[in-house]
Parts: structure tokens; C-alpha cells; sequence
């Protein structure tokens, strides 16, 4: 049992990072006037560093997803207004209608829900 956890938590520990590196790469901010997700930020070690604990994972990782959510949302309203103007060939109705920066966006979000999950199932499960 106690490997099983172990290898979740793993999991959990990859997606966050892999949230933090997109974060990065994307510059990301959250809004105009934020500062962007550097080493500056507590978020940014609490997600990147080794050696931070999982709860300062999860803690950051709730932060941040509340943070991208926000910024997504506004990215979809530019990406609908442009795919109403644009009207391209869809027929399948899966394109997506946001933005670049939303769609990237939208898959961090994706990627913070569920390190969140796993955190709070496996550090609920250590308490218990």
C-alpha cells in the first residue's frame, strides 16, 4: 500500500512540474500588472522544487489553477468572438474556441486539477 501511495504522489509531483514548466515557458501572468512566473515567486518553488512538501505543492497548485482558470476564461471570450468572425470549416464541433494562449491555458488547468486531486486523495489517506 504504502508504494502504491508512494508512486502516486510521484505522479502528482510530475504533473505540477510539468504545470510549473508550462507556466514558464508561456511567461505566464495573472493579469496586466502581475509579475511573471519566475523564481521570484514562492508559487514557482513550491511547484519546481525537489525539495518542497506536498503540501506546499497542493497549496500552490490551487493558487495557480485559480489564477490560469481566470486568465483562460478571458482568452475563450477573445477566441469566441474570433471564431464567430472567422467561421472556419468545423464539422465536428470540437475545434477549440479560444485562443492559443487559452488552449494552453486550459491544458495547465487540466494539469493542476488533477496533481490537486491526487494530493488531496493521498495526503487526506497519510492523515486518516
Amino acid at each position: 500500500m504504502g508504494t502504491d501511495r508512494s508512486a502516486t504522489l510521484a505522479q502528482a509531483r510530475c504533473l505540477t512540474l510539468y504545470a510549473g514548466q508550462w507556466l514558464d515557458l508561456i511567461d505566464f501572468r495573472a493579469h496586466a500588472g502581475a509579475g511573471v512566473f519566475s523564481p521570484s515567486m514562492s508559487t514557482y518553488h513550491d511547484m519546481l522544487d525537489p525539495s518542497a512538501t506536498d503540501t506546499a505543492r497542493l497549496a500552490a497548485c490551487r493558487a495557480m489553477r485559480h489564477q490560469v482558470l481566470r486568465r483562460a476564461e478571458a482568452e475563450s471570450l477573445d477566441g469566441e468572438a474570433d471564431y464567430s468572425r472567422l467561421r472556419p470549416v468545423d464539422p465536428y464541433g470540437l475545434r477549440w474556441r479560444t485562443t492559443r494562449d487559452g488552449a494552453s491555458l486550459e491544458t495547465i488547468a487540466c494539469l493542476l486539477s488533477a496533481a490537486i486531486g491526487i494530493f488531496e486523495v493521498s495526503l487526506d489517506t497519510a492523515a486518516g
